[in-house]
């Protein structure tokens, strides 16, 4: 687990602790008490300086010490019933090189369960000599050599703290990915942000059924779509520098 400033957060997170042989967190400087928090619930933490998600992340796997790693964010939470599944799936040599686990966010007092931000699947558990990252600078993800399964025990993503924090975090991932399309030679012309955010909203609300969760799921592919034509708008921007 990657962790900076997230003494709010771990107090939840860190209560399954003692049912892994390592709990291993890097922490890229946090300043308030993170890692006093961590070490106290029994994790082994290092601190290392912040080199961006995907070689952050490449460098924390290769620390790891046992045959199958569990990665998880501060601001998930692994469930009893994923533990039982874990317990039960090593109880016998795993049929996979990896397995995707489903993760459901719950935000502003609801749990989504429709719409962008669920299903949420996303390769959580691998061997650790099956896997290899491309290098990124935002939305990293694991290429596996070999079969992949899924788990049926969600993991619980406690993503965002307040809608404040979704807008802020979104325009940082929107400016990060902006700028990696720009170096792979991506352009946009200047209607493309309003035609990508359109789709996002129609896809979320209606086509994965964000309908369905009232109020707030027009308010999330609302600002889903936002964030949208903003990447788009940044990428237009680069372009023209």
């Amino acid at each position: 687990m990657l962790c900076l400033n997230e003494a709010d957060r771990l107090p939840r997170t860190l209560i399954p602790v003692k049912e892994f042989a390592q709990w291993l967190i890097v922490d890229t400087g946090s300043t308030d008490n993170s890692i006093e928090l961590a070490r106290e619930a029994g994790a082994e933490v290092i601190e290392r300086p912040w080199e961006g998600f995907s070689i952050t992340r490449i460098k924390h796997f290769q620390q790891a010490n046992q045959e199958w790693i569990l990665w998880i964010d501060a601001d998930e939470v692994i469930t009893p019933a994923l533990i039982k599944e874990l317990r039960e799936l090593f109880a016998s040599p795993p049929k996979h090189a990896a397995y995707k686990v489903n993760r459901m966010i719950y935000f502003n007092g609801k749990w989504i369960k429709h719409g962008d931000w669920f299903p949420d699947w996303n390769i959580r558990l691998f061997r650790r000599d099956s896997w290899s990252m491309e290098e990124r600078a935002v939305h990293e993800s694991l290429d596996i050599q070999g079969s992949i399964g899924e788990l049926k025990a969600p993991l619980e993503h406690h993503s965002f703290r307040s809608w404040e924090d979704k807008e802020l975090r979104s325009a940082k991932y929107a400016a990060l990915w902006a700028e990696m399309q720009s170096q792979k030679g991506k352009t946009a012309s200047a209607i493309t942000p309003i035609t990508r955010g359109i789709w996002k909203f129609i896809r979320g609300y209606f086509l994965k059924a964000g309908i369905l969760d009232g109020v707030i799921g027009f308010q999330i592919a609302l600002s889903n779509a936002k964030e949208t034509a903003l990447k788009y708008r940044l990428l237009r921007e680069l372009n023209k520098q």
